[in-house]
């Protein structure tokens, strides 16, 4: 398939390295507003272009899909004119900052039979996709609740940084870090059908919040999630309870540690017994979400973490923002 990437940050950089190692594949024309970061990164592919204009790779008609890794701002309006054009889109999380941008994305797609996916990389964990098969096989039987942390500590200015601007970002760290922990929740239980939020700004001098308290409930279980710019050291959790047993996954590898997936069956009355894995080497979970996109394309797979995915979870942000962003 030949590719365009639009963004050349650090996602984009770990979208193309995925493309490098793909012989099917070949990246066409990398775009940025920056075009010195755009060439620095098509000089490690073949014949590949480098523009400051994004619009150059939309009208180019070889390329047949787009990887969008822009600023939040930017994500709907570039996805839209992508489709519109016929290439399929795989777009990073959060897709957009206003539903109704998004919801255009959604139905331009259905309208020319594309493929739209959110950036949802965490789903292709081994560990998440493990214990997703564990959870769905009746592993830890009827669901009771979910639990999880996603947080990082914050580089010295951090502040300054683009992700802090709710004009660039939509948002603070619900809009960041909170996406992925909505998507995980939203996948295993379902839809929530009552939502509660509490935005905290603890510890950072900014205008948008640094600590996010969720709970989503429906009539499945219930759902405590926390997503944080404040803890220290980067950490992942997620755990699933049901009425039988449990899965816990810590860590995503790299900074926040060596990825492992617990699963444990209870036993009345003693300690329960466990059986874990151990996820070691580097993150795979970028080449299987690409892997995924290019199945569905095809017709060979559903897309894991659709456009429509995408922008449930963005409803669900809105009402937490209590309006439009």
């Amino acid at each position: 398939m030949k590719i365009g990437i639009i963004g050349a940050g650090l996602i984009g950089n770990k979208r193309a390295a995925v493309l490098k190692d793909n012989k099917n594949d070949s990246l066409l024309a990398i775009a940025d507003v920056d075009k010195e970061r755009a060439k620095k990164l098509a000089e490690q592919f073949e014949k590949c272009q480098a523009y400051d204009d994004w619009k150059n790779i939309i009208r180019n008609k070889d390329i047949e899909a787009v990887i969008v890794a822009t600023t939040h701002n930017h994500l709907a309006e570039i996805s839209l004119a992508a489709l519109q054009s016929g290439k399929h889109v795989l777009c990073e999380k959060p897709l957009g900052i206003k539903v109704s941008e998004v919801e255009k994305c959604v139905a331009e797609a259905k309208r020319n039979h594309l493929a739209y996916k959110c950036g949802f990389n965490h789903r292709f964990h081994s560990a998440v996709l493990k214990a997703f098969t564990l959870f769905t096989a009746g592993k830890v039987g009827k669901l009771m609740y979910i639990k999880a942390t996603y947080g990082i500590g914050g580089r010295p200015g951090y502040e300054k940084e683009w992700r802090m601007n709710k004009k660039i970002s939509g948002g603070g760290e619900l809009i960041d870090q909170g996406t992925h922990l909505l998507d995980l929740a939203r996948w295993f239980m379902g839809e929530p059908t009552k939502i509660q939020a509490e935005l905290r700004t603890c510890f950072w001098p900014v205008r948008v919040e640094d600590n996010v308290f969720i709970q989503l409930e429906n009539k499945l279980g219930i759902a405590q999630l926390h997503a944080s710019w404040t803890e220290w050291k980067n950490r992942f959790v997620f755990e699933v309870y049901g009425i039988i047993g449990y899965l816990k996954i810590n860590g995503l590898g790299g900074s926040y540690g060596t990825e492992t997936l617990t699963w444990g069956l209870r036993v009345p009355g003693q300690a329960p017994k466990e059986k874990v894995w151990t996820f070691t080497g580097p993150d795979k979970s970028w080449t299987k979400e690409w892997t995924n996109f290019k199945q569905a394309i095809s017709g060979k797979a559903q897309l894991l973490g659709s456009g429509e995915d995408g922008l449930a979870v963005l409803k669900i942000i809105k009402c937490m923002y209590g309006k439009e962003f």
